[in-house]
């Protein structure tokens, strides 16, 4: 039986800190495209992360993988940037998740 690759890596750093992210909202209002918005949250990335990974071998390349979940960079890295930013005091400049 082929290993998935969900059982030899899954991004659990990235995918909880695009979860933080997918929650945050800008308004006040909750985002369209959020699963029954008024009634329960889900983290979204999470769950197609985790269908996603059970359904690709273990050997499948790890940056496409991410790449189809719309993950581009480097979201842990980017969350530092901004909280030492916010830290600082500072205005945080450019793209925060690129």
């Amino acid at each position: 039986m082929t290993k998935r690759l969900i059982e030899e890596w899954l991004p659990i750093a990235e995918l909880g800190e695009e979860s933080m992210r997918e929650r945050r909202s800008m308004t006040a209002l909750p985002a369209i495209y959020y699963l029954h918005v008024l009634w329960a949250r889900r983290p979204l990335v999470a769950s197609r992360a985790a269908v996603l990974a059970s359904l690709l071998p273990a050997d499948a390349d790890r940056k496409a993988f991410m790449h189809m979940l719309g993950i581009h960079g480097d979201p842990v890295a980017s969350r530092k940037r901004i909280d030492a930013a916010k830290r600082k005091g500072q205005r945080f400049e450019g793209e925060a998740y690129s």
